[in-house]
Formats: C-alpha cells, sequence, structure tokens
C-alpha cells in the first residue's frame, strides 16, 4: 500500500526525511516487542533522533501472500515514561 501511495523511492525518502525524521538519522535505536495493533502485529523500535530525543516508533506490518513480511506504516510516540 505505501509503494502505491508514493511510487517512486524518492518521493516516499523525501516524506521520511521531512515527517519522520527520528527514524531517517537515528543516533540509537532498538527493537523492542511485537504487539497487537487494531488486529495487525506491530514492532515497537526505541529511537533516539538525531535532536537527541527518544520516541517509540510503531511498525504495524503487513504479510504478503508469499508469506514475506512489508511495513504498513509508522507511528511515533512519546517515550514510554510519558505515554498515558
Amino acid at each position: 500500500m505505501i509503494q502505491r501511495m508514493f511510487g517512486h523511492s524518492d518521493v516516499f525518502m523525501d516524506m521520511v526525511r521531512q515527517g519522520y525524521r527520528p527514524v531517517y538519522r537515528p543516533k540509537v535505536f532498538d527493537f523492542r516487542e511485537i504487539v497487537e495493533l487494531h488486529g495487525e502485529l506491530a514492532q515497537k523500535v526505541h529511537v533516539v533522533g538525531p535532536d537527541g530525543r527518544p520516541v517509540t516508533a510503531v511498525y504495524p506490518m503487513t504479510r504478503l501472500p508469499d508469506g514475506s513480511w512489508r511495513i504498513n506504516g509508522c507511528y511515533l510516540l512519546a517515550p514510554d515514561e510519558h505515554q498515558a
């Protein structure tokens, strides 16, 4: 779905650079647990962005007919200690 939305990889990377800076050039990243989110599996990743601020990136995953997995989005959340 994401590939269809953006078409060319350059367009996608421009969006990532502008809207998801912490995951574009992280100082630190650490894969965390896999969770269920709205009926989908999602990978949580702790990220420290280039500005030194931590975020949690949540990547919903989708399984393709051939059995491989693809990222189906990204949500950036405040660090765990600041979430309600």
